[in-house]
């Protein structure tokens, strides 16, 4: 117990990288000068509503090095920092001046409340769906607060540009969770489930199909004669296969968020 939750403190202690280790050295800079560069049909000001650009990541397209990932937080206003919710709003910027070449909003996707936003990474891993399909991920963490029954979780929403759009190619799936119950001390149970994505062989027609392989490793923990003592129980629990339906990936239930 007292070794996976290190783990985790680690995973959340690196889940908002800085703009520099993402290959961008100020994500909050280049957010701001693309959204001065904008046209005016661009992810246009909402009322209601305010980005916050010192959330904003950055990272350059390595498939593509003359272009940029950016994704910002955009929070509904009223709230507070333990209870409000937001979209965030993606671009695919020129990487040399900055300009806007694609864009999107994930509506709804943030959602601070007992489970609070963590964090944001692009994913620039070679999502190649088809010939002409290349796709990049955008990765959200949340957790919540609590000492003896901590949480945590990471959605992945996968997006592919398309002229000046970005298409959104499946619900958030949900690639890592952590949850855990334990006195604080040392007895307790965990539960750390991670999904990894590969990507089958390319159809004649349409999209590739994703595998999601699951794995999941329990673990517990006792005291033992004045000594904290774990044991971990790695197990392979699932395998899925989602196909593309003309519109969307499929994702079951069991994949998406709580």
């Amino acid at each position: 117990m007292r070794s996976a939750l290190l783990v985790l403190l680690a995973a959340l202690c690196g889940a908002a990288l800085p703009a520099r280790a993402q290959d961008c050295h100020d994500a909050q800079a280049a957010a701001q000068q693309a959204y001065l560069e904008r046209a005016g049909n661009v992810l246009p000001d909402r009322a209601g509503y305010t980005r916050d650009t010192t959330g904003s990541v950055c990272r350059r397209w390595p498939a593509r090095p003359g272009l940029t990932l950016l994704a910002t937080p955009v929070w509904r206003d009223g709230g507070d920092n333990d209870s409000r919710d937001g979209d965030v709003e993606v671009m695919v910027i020129d990487t040399d001046t900055l300009a806007p070449r694609a864009w999107t909003v994930l509506a709804g996707a943030l959602d601070s409340d007992a489970v609070f936003f963590d964090g944001m990474r692009l994913d620039t891993a070679r999502y190649a769906l088809s010939a002409d399909t290349l796709a990049f991920g955008l990765r959200l963490q949340r957790r919540n607060g609590s000492g003896p029954n901590p949480f945590s979780e990471e959605q992945l929403w996968l997006l592919a540009m398309q002229g000046t759009d970005l298409h959104e190619l499946s619900p958030p799936l949900v690639t890592r969770r952590y949850q855990a119950e334990w006195d604080t001390r040392c007895a307790g149970e965990s539960i750390d489930m991670t999904r990894t994505l590969a990507v089958g062989r390319p159809p004649r027609h349409g999209l590739a199909e994703l595998i999601v392989s699951e794995r999941r490793v329990t673990s517990r923990s006792w005291m033992d004669g004045g000594q904290c003592r774990d044991q971990d129980t790695p197990v392979d629990t699932g395998r899925y296969v989602l196909r593309h339906d003309g519109r969307q990936y499929a994702v079951p239930e069991a994949l998406r968020p709580l």
